[in-house]
């Protein structure tokens, strides 16, 4: 859309008048609004009302001459001039010279001006006009945030004694002010102590409260403090902020102020050392003059000519310059600054004739420098960079690539070509084949919908390191296929670098490999079966050992006491009391004998599935009753407190009545057991929800917190179980019965010496 734009042309010749009107209305450029006056006056009233964007102004009027009419515009105008373009006669150069200096941006000579001259100077003079006005406010606004600026600066850290305490600040940086302030050189004062070299922050209380800012992080603001050092005393605001493990302080010496002029003009002679050190070209183009109004030294070095003939030519002059391919590219170019923002970068490739004739490709970086009064850019500030040969290379590369396509269609694997930030640029026929997305949605980034979604997160990872590094790229991941499973695929890609070494694309492949993945898995899988069987072997085979030797044990201790007193018997040589006594002990250990033999002839049923229940209607109360009156001799005989509480209320529940009474007996000989003469045992029998609960508590050795998981097992035994008899399997065989009930059966202890509790949950 074109610019919209006002032109107030003041001549007292209609027929000039409509000639410069008809120039200007045929501008496709631009829509211009065209306003016409015949004397100063009347121009001048109309600039009040409209305030055009340039004036057309003939040197000869009937009321004013050209100066005089500037004169007053400019107090009418004050800093908001238009563009005025001065219209002279032939040989009247000399006065428009002179009116140029008085602020006309350009003039005309009557009679020989053609309709492109009066549209090019028109556009010149009102882009000038507006970037002269946008940087007369640009400077303005930095002048202002210099005078804003706090004057002096500084960074402090911490310094710590071995208590953590802080002792003193170092200085870690200071700047030209702060050091005029504290009238000390920076030498002398960075790595140094504040309070060390500077007594006066710790005598007047400073240093605590900047001590209080690094332990709290709240900010100190102080104003219009009283500082007196070296026999002189200032007044200062100053804003004390934490930083890591110190703070920064930044304080105006509110008794002088600096000059922002000096900064800025240290700030141009910086920026004019780094554009005349820049490898490219940097420059400032005036759109409305259509010239470079500076142009670095190295314009010499890439196009052969100096910086004073760049800026000396004219607009006519560009088509020697510019490839008559670019001519209208880089007009319409420019056109897009018109509704650039400030800060907006806008980048260009055109190519330009270098001295010697050759054509040279080159890449401008653009943003606006200055603007015109009504808002749209004067001049861009820019750079350019010689990039003819990496676009022979990309021509290159494009042929290459062509060959590359037909290739890679005719390969089995998936090929792929992406730019240097993964976007999918080529890929071969074999992806829509396997995965059945269409070519043209697998461009960019839809390629990514084919990944599974866990494989992703490392994908990303791999190929951020790949970019980093350069490296080949190579990740195994999941591809969708068409029928909606997953296969594994591995991933291969190669960097195509340019002669800077930057990344420009990738070359890759993506190889079906599921078929090794699931031989791997299987292999994988049936390792881990052998190594847990092993293991399981292994510890089956040391409990199998541990078990032998301990049943051999326990077997031959009451045989060995039977065979014992019965040679004592066939002797015929013992009173009466001694036989009753040789008869009693040889029956408890035959006893004790068909006890651990029936434990093994359980275990035994258990393991191979045979143990049945004989399931009628019990009544537990009856059976904790019984279990109670069979290990009643055994609690008084340790004297052990036997005690019961019983919900007599619980209905029968189906069960068999004499494994019941095993498991609560094998729990309560294992109380008696291992709970020492005066210890308690007790019983409980109560409802919990839909359960019967017993609960079996002593007061005896307890069970050590790492042997607790283990009490169930079969054969296993923990320390204590050395002191007593047993095969370990009692509790196994309690577990297997209840579990068989549909109940469960656990342990809890708070550990060694504090006792232990057994709770069976039955379903009522």
């Amino acid at each position: 859309m074109a610019q919209a734009l006002t032109v107030l042309i003041i001549d007292d010749c209609l027929e000039d008048r409509e000639v410069y009107r008809r120039y200007l209305l045929q501008d496709r450029e631009y829509n211009y609004t065209i306003l016409e006056e015949e004397s100063g006056e009347r121009g001048l009233e109309v600039c009040r009302q409209f305030q055009p964007d340039g004036i057309l102004l003939d040197f000869l009027l009937p009321d004013l001459d050209g100066l005089e009419f500037l004169e007053q515009l400019k107090k009418q105008a004050k800093a908001a001039m238009p563009a005025v373009i001065m219209l002279t006669g032939y040989g009247n150069e000399a006065v428009a010279v002179q009116a140029m200096k008085r602020g006309v941006q350009d003039y005309l000579v009557k009679g020989q001006t053609t309709g492109d001259l009066l549209r090019s100077t028109v556009h010149s003079a009102i882009k000038n006009a507006q970037l002269s006005q946008e940087l007369q406010r640009s400077e303005e606004r930095f002048r202002t945030s210099i005078e804003n600026m706090l004057d002096c600066f500084g960074i402090y850290s911490a310094i710590r004694n071995h208590r953590g305490e802080i002792s003193d600040f170092r200085i870690d940086y200071v700047n030209a002010a702060a050091c005029e302030f504290n009238q000390m050189a920076k030498e002398k004062q960075l790595g140094k102590g504040l309070c060390e070299i500077l007594p006066i922050y710790r005598e007047s209380g400073l240093f605590d409260e900047y001590c209080q800012v690094v332990e709290t992080g709240k900010p100190l603001i102080k104003e219009s403090l009283i500082y007196t050092s070296f026999d002189k005393t200032k007044a200062f605001d100053a804003r004390i902020t934490k930083m890591g493990d110190g703070f920064v302080a930044s304080w105006r010496d509110v008794t002088e102020k600096k000059q922002a002029e000096e900064r800025l003009q240290e700030s141009q002679r910086l920026i004019e050392r780094i554009a005349e050190t820049t490898p490219g070209i940097v420059y400032v183009y005036d759109l409305v003059e259509q010239r470079n109004v500076y142009i670095n030294r190295q314009v010499n070095k890439l196009l052969g000519y100096t910086a004073q003939q760049i800026q000396a030519q004219s607009p006519e002059f560009l088509p020697q310059f510019m490839h008559p391919e670019d001519l209208i590219s880089i007009a319409i170019f420019f056109q897009k600054f018109n509704s650039a923002k400030d800060g907006d970068i806008l980048e260009n490739e055109y190519q330009m004739r270098h001295a010697n004739g050759e054509w040279r490709w080159f890449f401008s970086r653009d943003t606006i420098f200055t603007r015109n009064a009504d808002g749209s850019p004067r001049q861009i500030v820019g750079t350019a960079f010689d990039i003819t040969e990496r676009k022979l290379a990309e021509v290159a590369l494009r042929q290459s690539e062509e060959r590359y396509r037909y290739l890679s269609d005719a390969v089995p694997q998936i090929v792929w070509i992406s730019n240097a930030e993964g976007e999918c640029e080529h890929i071969n026929q074999k992806w829509d084949e396997f995965t059945g997305q269409p070519i043209e949605q697998a461009m960019g980034f839809g390629w990514t919908e084919i990944v599974h979604l866990d494989d992703i997160p490392g994908m990303m990872e791999k190929w951020l390191a790949a970019v980093h590094t350069g490296e080949l790229y190579e990740h195994e991941m999941r591809y969708r296929s068409r029928d909606g499973t997953y296969r594994w695929h591995l991933a291969r890609g190669l960097p195509m670098k340019d002669e800077q070494g930057d990344i420009i694309k990738w070359f890759g492949t993506s190889t079906d490999i599921d078929d090794r993945k699931q031989l791997e898995a299987e292999r994988h899988r049936l390792l881990q079966l052998e190594q847990t069987a092993r293991a399981a072997a292994e510890v089956a085979n040391n409990t199998k050992d541990e078990f032998v030797a301990m049943v051999s044990h326990d077997l031959r201790s009451p045989l060995n006491a039977i065979m014992g007193w019965a040679k004592l018997l066939r002797t015929q040589q013992m009173d009466t009391a001694s036989i009753n006594n040789a008869l009693e002990t040889i029956e408890r250990n035959a006893k004790s004998q068909a006890t651990l033999l029936e434990d093994l002839l359980n275990m035994s049923r258990i393991i191979q599935g045979k143990l049945q229940l004989n399931l009628g209607k019990v009544n537990l109360a009856a059976i904790v009753a019984g279990a109670m009156e069979t290990a009643y001799p055994s609690a008084h005989a340790k004297s052990i407190c036997l005690e019961s509480v019983v919900d007599k209320s619980i209905p029968p529940i189906r069960g068999d009545w004499n494994r019941l009474l095993q498991v609560l007996g094998n729990l309560l000989s294992n109380a008696m057991k291992f709970t020492p003469s005066g210890g308690q045992v007790e019983v409980k029998l109560l409802r919990n929800g839909s359960n019967a609960e017993i609960t079996v508590s002593d007061t005896g050795i307890g069970i050590s917190p790492e042997f607790l998981p283990h009490v169930f097992e079969r054969y296993f035994q923990g320390d204590r179980i050395h002191k007593q008899s047993g095969l370990g399997l009692g509790l196994a065989i309690a577990r297997h019965l209840v579990e068989l009930h549909g109940g469960t059966i656990e342990v809890a202890s708070p550990g060694v010496g504090l006792g232990s509790t057994f709770t069976i949950k039955l379903p009522c």
